[in-house]
């Protein structure tokens, strides 16, 4: 009788974590590409964190640089195409874009945390507003928005990779990876 109640008691603690799993790895993303985009396929990126502080644009920008790598992708940071030490602004940024080489960008962008959704409905949680730009256009082929299912209190590097794996993971859904 003891093995049984440590086996139902072991089977309860097994199935409460893959739950508690399960709800972090799964908190919402929704992706828009428009439908007049839908055969693009992209092999070379710049990548862009659209944030005020250097560091964590960084650490987003070579976050998602190296999960396309590792996806067989070219990808250069947007700090490594328009280092912060030139003047810094949307026409030296639209240059870089031209001049690197990439197909698109990608710019990571906070959402807006003041709006009333994101407080109320969002219960205040980070989210993020993820475009991919057609560097040839100009015009964005997709627009991704991703919830996090956790708080600010894991490390910049952590969030930084988590995002990553996602964009690339819906990049990879929505057909927008060349496939070789």
């Amino acid at each position: 009788m003891v093995d049984l109640r440590r086996f139902v008691a072991l089977a309860c603690v097994v199935l409460s974590a893959a739950a508690a799993l399960a709800g972090c790895a799964s908190a919402p993303s929704y992706r828009f590409v428009d439908p007049a985009q839908q055969d693009m396929r992209y092999d070379g990126f710049l990548a862009y964190g659209a944030f005020a502080d250097v560091a964590i644009e960084a650490a987003f920008e070579q976050a998602l640089c190296d999960r396309l790598f590792a996806a067989g992708h070219a990808c250069t940071s947007m700090l490594a195409a328009a280092p912060p030490t030139r003047q810094q602004d949307a026409a030296s940024r639209h240059a870089a874009s031209r001049a690197s080489g990439a197909q698109a960008t990608i710019v990571i962008e906070l959402a807006d945390m003041q709006t009333t959704s994101r407080r109320v409905i969002g219960h205040g949680r980070i989210a993020y507003n993820v475009r991919v730009i057609d560097n040839a256009g100009q015009q964005v082929t997709a627009q991704f928005a991703f919830d996090t299912a956790e708080s600010a209190r894991r490390s910049v590097s952590k969030q930084a990779d988590a995002l990553a794996r996602r964009i690339v993971s819906a990049l990879q859904a929505e057909s927008l990876l060349y496939q070789r």
